[in-house]
């Protein structure tokens, strides 16, 4: 809502005096990248005149989680289709949050995607009005309301009540209340503020103050944009690798996609691949697109005319996307009744060697529809797995890898729909502007993914017969453009290597950046394009999947480079963290340090730009200063021998108050007894914030130890003899031999899960300080780690060749055991968990007897506690009513337990 001062036409009642600048916050914008239902926000002042404009804010009450009334401070604006909440006022409130998907547009063209919203009620403070609103919940609304203190002598009668006692103080907003109530709120009463364009405007909350008063300031404009503070994109990333959930089948959207992919590819003359994209909606929901594409050009040739080496860069970039053919002007002159007009911007990559620049395209830039391409283009399902890759990678001997060039520009879209990839360009800042087709699969489009890696699938199905190497190469060793495979001997990577050129050339495809821990690989006539020379770097590292790997020593190394700041903020902490990347969990230990730390920094309800407090700042610091050591750590790549006999895989869980986790050994036996030991990979989850026991962790453990080995047998492709899981949690031991029915639903549905998981796998106990999971569970410090044994290489008796270790596990606590059972479940438990004291505690015998009055029903008592402790020892369960002999034993016992206590000096006399 644009706020425009009116004129005084009312009898006054007050004076107020004011002296303040112009408020600015800043303003932010971002675009929607989701296809959801559109809303329109937006609050706003005036711009022009140098005027101090107020907004009407309230004090109301809400209602909390527990239907408590709190008091918060709302933005009334009626320009708002929504009402709105932030994320900080919903937390402080503890309201639940239900998930939504909506595009809230603001001024200038600028939305983004609110996510959750909550219900609660708002009231004024004597209850006279109450409403439940159903609100948005957005990061932010605005910044403090007025910038800075207002002095205001406000002299009006004791009989008016302002809704806001302190509107001329700064203050955060909590709520935005729009269009949907504005107008029940208003009640009848104006007061005009004398010798100035200030209103008081009675609402059920009292009266609001707003309007303008003319002062020198600055020509500046108030906005009130909704901000997002955002790194959950850089976040996204590390969390998706610390994952080891397997994706869903049957997603409808991935099977309609899958389906007309299959219905519309097909090859041209030259054997090149031809895709259609699969819509969600007709393309002619799509409004204008061309004026905001010409205004981001025209944005984008500011910076081309003051940067000569990014101009440079990003004319030859789009001059050789136009001779590869990649990209042809439009001669027509009439528009297309549907065509859509992408946005570009350039990307600077000063690492690498190559294509320094890349131009990105914008397919998020939303229409004059507030729908863009995105929106309607149905993305499909990715299945590559980069965990999976790399792990299969480390079965070769003879290792390679490689990249497809350009392999996005490689396929061609359907001609019918290249008008939906238009771009604008111009020669220089003053020419004109001329409009051009993509005509190949875009990066920056939600579906290229997809269609990228469905073409490398139908190519290995499609040339399978000529080239089966290959086939299996493209299928299973292939994470988006990258290659990264080899063979058990040098001969048949040679073949692989030569059938992979073949089929991928058969398509228009080219392979390049060879690199090989084989210099005799890299020095065949094939290899024309290698990315190092065994001469030369032999301590070259390159990247693999986002790895670095040094093909001289066949080893994985770590390049960490963190700089040391005197304070540190939340939003650098976490971009530090999220920039740790190691899908197979290698630094498990100290990755469970950031993710401590992580959770804390968000109990503490920090903002992104607030300094860590003490003492977390020392320990960040001491963190920061330790991870130069992790540069020491090299993990073997190959994880096999030249000649083995069989295969064990050896998994851990372990946990502790704060993390659980899991960590996977490959037991390479290559003689009888002799075995070759190395660490496959780890996972951990940082335990929740309401307190749960240490057996419930050590159960929620095993569970992420099953599906950590089982995502590793998908994973490795080897024929696996044995595998053994072990935990040092005797309980967790005795749930997972216990019928899932007979426990409680936190433990059974974990249970019936590692029981499903690890059918054919041996689980045992392991002595704590044998278990390399504790060091996952409990955190180490990046000094400790590279030299580190028993994380490298597992206990020692896996290089003995044993499966399993230690002595008999200790003696479990019966009772943590039993109150996870159902109610009427006895405890079935093995003789040798439980100890039965021979000893009689005459407090026992004391307090039986104090039970009842009545001898019949102390004898019945004793009677089940007996049979308790028969079934225990016999595990065999006994029901129903109490037998005649059992009565009897009970009643011979207890006169026993009787003379026992009375006759005890007699006894011993005899």
């Amino acid at each position: 809502m644009i706020h425009f001062p009116r004129e005084n036409s009312g009898n006054p009642a007050s004076h107020l005096k004011l002296d303040a600048p112009a408020f600015v916050p800043k303003q932010r914008e971002e675009s929607a990248e989701a296809n959801p239902e559109s809303q329109f926000v937006a609050t706003g002042i005036e711009k022009g005149k140098p005027k101090n404009v107020l907004l009407s804010t309230i004090r109301a009450l809400v209602k909390n989680k527990f239907s408590e009334w709190v008091e918060v401070r709302c933005l009334l604006d009626v320009g708002s289709q929504s009402c709105l909440c932030t994320k900080a006022c919903a937390e402080r409130l503890q309201l639940k949050m239900e998930k939504v998907n909506i595009v809230v547009s603001c001024v200038n063209d600028a939305s983004i995607i609110v996510k959750n919203c909550v219900k609660t009620s708002v009231a004024n403070k004597d209850k006279s009005f109450e409403r439940e609103l159903l609100m948005l919940v957005v990061n932010k609304i605005t910044d403090f309301i007025p910038n800075k203190i207002i002095n205001v002598d406000v002299d009006v009668s004791e009989f008016v009540l302002l809704a806001d006692h302190s509107f001329n103080v700064p203050d955060k907003i909590d709520m935005l209340l729009g269009a949907e109530i504005f107008y029940e709120l208003l009640r009848p009463g104006q007061i005009y503020a004398q010798n100035s364009q200030l209103l008081l405007q009675n609402t059920v909350f009292g009266y609001v103050v707003s309007g303008s008063v003319d002062q020198v300031a600055e020509d500046r404009v108030h906005c009130g944009l909704i901000l997002c503070d955002d790194l959950n994109k850089t976040l996204k990333q590390f969390w998706e690798i610390e994952s080891v959930d397997v994706k869903s089948a049957g997603d409808t959207e991935a099977s309609l996609c899958e389906d007309h992919f299959v219905r519309t590819h097909k090859r041209n003359e030259e054997g090149r691949y031809v895709v259609s994209m699969a819509l969600s909606r007709d393309p002619s929901c799509l409004g204008n697109s061309k004026d905001m594409a010409v205004r981001q050009l025209n944005s984008l040739w500011k910076r081309l005319s003051r940067d000569s080496e990014y101009f440079s860069l990003y004319t030859d970039f789009l001059r050789e996307y136009e001779d590869l053919g990649h990209l042809e002007r439009v001669v027509e002159s009439s528009e297309p009744p549907t065509q859509y007009y992408i946005p570009h911007h350039g990307v600077l990559r000063p690492d690498k060697l190559t294509t320094k620049l890349r131009v990105v395209f914008n397919a998020s830039s939303p229409t004059t529809t507030g729908m863009s391409l995105n929106d309607i283009l149905m993305k499909g399902d990715v299945i590559e797995d980069v965990f999976q890759t790399i792990s299969r990678f480390r079965r070769h001997k003879f290792a390679f890898t490689t990249d497809i060039q350009k392999m996005y520009r490689q396929i061609l879209i359907d001609p019918d729909q290249q008008d939906l990839q238009r771009i604008v360009w111009k020669t220089g800042p003053n020419t004109e502007v001329s409009a051009y087709r993509l005509k190949t699969v875009t990066y920056g489009m939600s579906n290229a993914p997809f269609l990228a890696i469905r073409t490398l699938q139908q190519l290995a199905e499609d040339e399978k017969s000529r080239f089966p190497l290959a086939s299996e190469a493209l299928l299973h060793d292939t994470y988006m453009d990258d290659i990264v495979s080899g063979a058990p001997d040098l001969k048949t990577a040679r073949r692989l290597q030569s059938q992979l050129r073949d089929a991928l050339q058969s398509c228009g495809m080219t392979l390049h950046k060879w690199s090989s821990n084989s210099p005799e690989f890299l020095n065949s006539s094939l290899s024309t394009d290698v990315e190092h020379s065994f001469s030369v770097d032999t301590d070259l590292s390159v990247k693999t999947l986002g790895i670095s790997w040094k093909p001289f020593q066949d080893r994985f190394v770590f390049k960490v480079s963190i700089s040391m700041k005197p304070s540190y903020t939340k939003r650098e902490v976490l971009s530090v963290i999220a920039r740790l990347y190691d899908p197979l969990g290698f630094l498990g230990p100290v990755l469970t340090k950031t993710k401590v730390l992580l959770q804390r920094l968000w109990q503490l309800r920090l903002d992104w730009d607030d300094v860590l407090p003490n003492p977390i700042a020392d320990e960040w610091k001491e963190f920061v200063t330790t991870m130069k050591y992790i540069k020491k750590v090299k993990i073997t790549r190959f994880i096999l021998t030249d000649t083995w006999l069989r295969i064990v895989l050896q998994g851990f869980a372990d946990a502790s108050e704060a993390v659980y986790g899991a960590v996977v050994y490959l037991q390479c036996f290559y003689q009888s007894n002799d075995a070759k030991v190395t660490i496959l990979a780890s996972k951990s989850r940082v335990a929740p914030i309401r307190v749960i026991s240490i057996p419930r962790l050590e159960l929620c453990a095993c569970v992420l130890l099953a599906q950590l080995v089982q995502k590793l047998r998908s994973s490795l492709r080897l024929e696996i003899s044995d595998i053994a899981l072990h935990t040092d949690s005797t309980i967790a031991l005795v749930w997972l031999k216990t019928p899932a029915n007979h426990l409680k639903t936190f433990i059974a549905n974990r249970v019936s899960k590692v029981q499903r998981l690890t059918e054919n796998c041996c689980w045992s106990h392991v002595p704590s300080p044998l278990n390399p999971a504790d060091l996952v569970s409990r955190g180490l410090s990046p000094r400790d780690l590279p030299e580190l044994q028993l994380w490298w290489s597992g206990p020692s008796f896996l290089e003995r060749g044993e499966l399993s270790s230690g002595p008999e596990p200790p003696l479990m606590n019966e009772s943590e055991y039993s109150c996870e059972l159902k109610n009427g479940v006895v405890p079935e438990l093995p003789i040798s968990s439980i100890c039965v004291s021979t000893n009689c505690d005459l407090s026992f015998l004391s307090d039986l007897l104090c039970m009842s009055n009545s001898y019949v029903k102390i004898l019945r008592i004793f009677s089940y506690v007996l049979r308790f402790v028969n079934v225990i020892k016999s595990n065999v369960i006994v029901s129903g009513p109490l037998s005649a002999s059992e009565l009897d034993q009970a009643e011979n016992r207890l006169i026993g337990m009787v003379q026992g206590e009375v006759f005890s000096a007699e006894i011993r006399n005899l």
